[in-house]
């Protein structure tokens, strides 16, 4: 009977022990990451690390997932189906961090200066307009959403331009150039590769050099970002991950030769275009100027481009 007794107990002991083993969170299990990218220039370092190797240096198993717009990666890694992204619009990043604090971690903001202008105002050569006063009463061609053109309006307010006679344009970047060459707007305010590839075609100039590196240099408008939830559940992977990303971002400003050959290829560029573009560099999470990422915050929500006031300090990986 005491034996009976004995072996019941062990066998609910090794039950016990089995279970808990079994409802321990995997943290050592090494997932297959996902990673969003937009079909945009800013995606190039997920490119660089893919064609380089540097995932599989670390022993990362990834899938690269495209995706339509900033506002749809942002919502795919809350929701669980993107564990990370590259290269997207910052305002919906602030944005959830509003609504829901500590579900994403920043852990790459971009770099663009005068030097490094990642967008402009462009127009045909042969347009009689010729500075930014010029441009009331016309169309611009801008980017969706609400950013870029609040953004825009901003600026030329600043500049004493009568905005009110303008009108903004969304469209979507591919059809900026289409739309410029074929007059339905006068002006185009386009980023990489759009500014390359009309440039290269000698049919468009350059109005006005970067929009956003005046407002703000260095401008973080765009960021890389990963998942809280992922970060909890698997941290060295995730440390591996963005360890492969920074390692292609500063590829990217080594061997510059080499990313320009990965880009023409990513998205289908001319070796002209490709050349002439002006890559987003982007600065990782330990070069992150917090207090200039907090002038860029508190812009935007002077814009009510954020419907509040967001702490940066709390949204960068460290």
């Amino acid at each position: 009977m005491k034996r009976t007794a004995a072996i019941s107990l062990m066998t609910v002991a090794v039950l016990i022990a089995g279970c808990q083993s079994f409802t321990k969170p995997c943290c050592d299990a090494a997932p297959t990451v996902r990673i969003g990218y937009l079909n945009l220039v800013t995606s190039l370092p997920l490119s660089v690390a893919v064609e380089k190797g540097f995932f599989i240096e670390q022993g990362v198993d990834y899938k690269a997932v495209p995706v339509a717009s900033s506002n749809k990666i942002v919502e795919s890694v809350i929701t669980g189906d993107l564990d990370c992204f590259v290269g997207a619009s910052a305002v919906p990043v602030l944005a959830s961090e509003l609504k829901a604090p500590g579900r994403l971690k920043v852990f790459a903001v971009s770099e663009i200066t005068a030097d490094q202008p990642f967008d402009a105002l462009l127009v045909r050569k042969a347009s009689p307009i010729r500075t930014l006063s010029d441009l009331s009463g016309k169309r611009i061609a801008v980017f969706p959403g609400t950013t870029a053109t609040n953004l825009l309006r901003k600026y030329l307010g600043d500049k004493d331009v009568n905005t009110s006679t303008i009108t903004f344009v969304p469209m979507s970047p591919a059809s900026h150039l289409d739309a410029l060459q074929k007059g339905s707007v006068d002006v185009i305010y386009a980023y990489e590769p759009t500014i390359a590839i009309a440039l290269s075609t000698g049919d468009v100039k350059k109005l006005h050099g970067s929009v956003y590196a005046d407002m703000l240099s260095p401008n973080p408008i765009s960021v890389s970002v990963v998942s809280s939830r992922f970060l909890q559940r698997h941290p060295k992977t995730a440390a591996k991950v963005i360890s492969a990303l920074q390692r292609a971002m500063e590829y990217m400003r080594e061997q510059d030769g080499v990313a320009r050959s990965i880009l023409a290829g990513q998205m289908n560029l001319s070796r002209e275009a490709a050349n002439r573009c002006v890559f987003l560099y982007m600065l990782g999470h330990e070069q992150i100027d917090s207090a200039v990422f907090q002038r860029f915050v508190d812009m935007l929500t002077e814009l009510g481009e954020l419907k509040g006031c967001v702490t940066v300090d709390r949204l960068v990986y460290r």
